[in-house]
C-alpha cells in the first residue's frame, strides 16, 4: 500500500474530508488517516446547524466570513448531491433563538444590530415578540418572551453529509486509511513523517483535522493549541409528525422527525 503523499489530514471527521476534497480537487495526492470507530467524534455528536446569526459580534470579519459561508452552502449542498447521490437533509428555513426574559431579549437585539453593521446591512434579522412568535410556533409557552430570528440560518443531518463527504472524497483519489491514529508526527528532509501504531507514512503537508486530539499532535511540532473540552447534554427523542418549522441553538426537529435537545 502506498504509503507518501503530497498532503496527509490527520482526522476523518466533517473537518477532514472536506479538507480532503478540496485539496483532492486539486490534483494533489491525499491520504486521511483516521481513528476507530469507537472513538468520540464530534462529527457524530453535533447539533446539525448551518448558523449565521450571532456569529461574529466581536469580529466583524468573522461575521462577514460566516454570512458568505451560508450563501455558498446550497451550491455546496447541490455538488455533492450531484457527485454522490446522497441527500444531506439541508434545509434554509431560517433559524430563531428564543429568549426567556427582557435581560435576554435586550442583550441578543444589540447582539444581532452589531452583526448588521459589521456585515454593512448584509445580515438580516428581526425580533420577534410573544405574539409574533407564536405565529410561527403554536406550541410555544407563555413563559418564552420572543426570539431573533435569521432567514439566513439552516440545519441538514450531520450523519448524511460525513458520508457525503466520505464518497466524494473517494471518489476524487483520496486514500481513506481507518483504524490509524497517529502516535507521532516528525518533521523529515521531504516534509513530515507520521507513525501510527502499526504503519509509518510521508507527506509534504500535513493537516491536523483531530478535532481535542489536535493538542497532542501539535506538541510534536512545537506548536501551542489551547484546545479543551465543553461537556454538554443532548437529548433524541422518539419520532414527530413535524410541527417545529425552524431550528434553533436549543432545538430542532430532525429530518427523520426526532426532536434534538440540547446545549453545551
Amino acid at each position: 500500500m502506498k504509503t507518501s503523499f503530497d498532503t496527509i489530514i490527520v482526522g476523518g471527521g466533517l473537518e477532514g474530508t472536506a479538507v480532503a476534497c478540496g485539496i483532492a480537487a486539486r490534483n494533489n495526492s491525499v491520504a486521511v488517516l483516521d481513528g476507530d470507530d469507537s472513538d468520540y467524534r464530534a462529527s457524530r455528536g453535533n447539533f446539525g446547524l448551518v448558523w449565521v446569526q450571532g456569529k461574529g459580534v466581536e469580529n466583524p470579519p468573522y461575521a462577514k466570513w460566516t454570512r458568505l459561508s451560508a450563501d455558498l452552502f446550497k451550491a455546496f449542498e447541490h455538488e455533492l448531491h450531484d457527485a454522490t447521490g446522497i441527500d444531506i437533509g439541508y434545509h434554509q428555513t431560517g433559524g430563531l433563538d428564543f429568549c426567556l426574559s427582557e435581560q435576554e431579549w435586550d442583550s441578543r437585539s444589540a447582539e444581532m444590530e452589531r452583526v448588521n453593521r459589521h456585515t454593512d446591512g448584509a445580515f438580516e434579522y428581526q425580533m420577534l415578540d410573544h405574539s409574533a412568535l407564536k405565529k410561527e410556533v403554536p406550541q410555544i409557552s407563555d413563559e418564552v418572551l420572543g426570539a431573533s430570528f435569521s432567514p439566513h440560518d439552516g440545519h441538514l443531518n450531520p450523519l448524511t453529509l460525513l458520508k457525503a463527504l466520505q464518497k466524494r472524497m473517494v471518489s476524487l483519489g483520496c486514500v481513506y486509511v481507518p483504524k490509524q491514529r497517529v502516535v507521532r508526527i516528525e518533521p523529515d528532509s521531504d516534509g513530515f513523517g507520521l507513525q501510527t501504531d502499526t504503519a509509518r507514512y510521508s507527506a509534504a503537508c500535513v493537516v491536523l483535522c483531530s478535532g481535542l486530539d489536535n493538542q497532542r499532535l501539535a506538541r510534536d511540532l512545537d506548536m501551542h493549541i489551547p484546545l479543551h473540552p465543553i461537556r454538554g447534554q443532548l437529548l433524541i427523542t422518539e419520532r414527530f409528525k413535524p410541527f417545529l418549522p425552524y431550528p434553533s441553538v436549543q432545538i430542532r426537529q430532525t429530518d427523520e422527525g426526532t426532536l434534538q435537545i440540547g446545549d453545551t
